[in-house]
């Protein structure tokens, strides 16, 4: 199974096309389509696979809950389809990068997460692994790692 692993920092460039790394690219191209799709949340930019964005969207389609239909018009609402160029590059639509404060020029970090990417504003995503650093220190985290044997 193709996965997206590891991080990147990249820089966006003035038209907002960003360089996906190659073996990021590799898993994409193994797809039906040479595209990803791309949504918001948690202040990042989600991008799946059209397969793994088929699950996802399918499992968000079928949950139950008060707030689901909000939910859904958030994430699925927000999702557009941004193919790769032939340089291996995406354009990320201006609402996405505004919503991720991601401007023209400015430093991201790609993360694999196995079934899809993030792509962080740098300086947040610097915010947002201290603030996981602290969790981890939990007791209620520390019982859920050896929960599973971690």
């Amino acid at each position: 199974m193709s996965a997206f692993r590891g991080t990147s920092n990249h820089t966006m460039d003035p038209k907002g096309r960003l360089i996906i790394p190659s073996r990021f690219r590799s898993v994409i191209k193994a797809g039906r389509e040479e595209c990803v799709m791309m949504t918001k949340l948690d202040g990042a930019l989600y991008a799946y696979t059209m397969e793994e964005w088929d699950i996802f969207e399918t499992k968000l389609r079928k949950a139950m809950g008060k707030h689901m239909n909000k939910i859904r018009r958030f994430i699925i609402g927000s999702a557009q389809a941004c193919p790769l160029d032939k340089q291996g590059r995406i354009q990320i639509p201006k609402d996405l990068r505004d919503y991720a404060d991601i401007k023209p020029e400015s430093e991201v970090t790609l993360i694999g997460l196995v079934e899809r990417f993030e792509i962080w504003q740098s300086g947040k995503l610097k915010e947002e692994q201290e603030a996981i650093e602290e969790l981890l220190q939990t007791d209620e985290a520390r019982t859920e790692l050896m929960e599973l044997g971690l």
